[in-house]
C-alpha cells in the first residue's frame, strides 16, 4: 500500500494546533458577542484541542531533544577509557545529589 497522501511535518502540526486553538477563541469571542450558548461551548472546546495539539507536539520535539541528547553522551561515554568513564559517571551521580 501507499502512504497518506498528505502528511503533516513537526511545523505543520504545531501551526494546526495553534490555528485550531486560534479559531476557537474567535468562536468564543463571536459567541459572547452574539450571546450564543453553542457557540461559547464551541469555541472553548475548539482552543483546548488546539492547545491540546500544540502541547502534544511540543513534548514529543522534546522528547526527541532528549534522546538525540543521550544517544550523544552515551557515544561519548563509550569513547572514554574505563577509568575515565567511571570518574565522570561518579561525578555526574554526586552532582544530581
Amino acid at each position: 500500500m501507499s502512504e497518506p497522501a498528505s502528511t503533516l511535518d513537526s511545523t505543520g502540526r504545531e501551526t494546526l494546533g495553534l490555528k485550531v486553538g486560534a479559531g476557537g477563541a474567535v468562536a468564543f469571542l463571536a459567541g459572547l458577542v452574539l450571546g450564543s450558548k453553542l457557540l461559547r461551548i464551541a469555541g472553548v472546546g475548539a482552543a483546548l484541542v488546539g492547545g491540546g495539539l500544540y502541547a502534544r507536539e511540543k513534548l514529543v520535539e522534546r522528547g526527541e531533544k532528549i534522546s538525540a541528547a543521550e544517544t550523544s553522551i552515551r557515544s561519548e561515554l563509550d569513547d572514554l577509557d574505563p577509568v575515565a568513564r567511571a570518574q565522570v559517571l561518579k561525578d555526574l551521580a554526586e552532582s544530581d545529589s
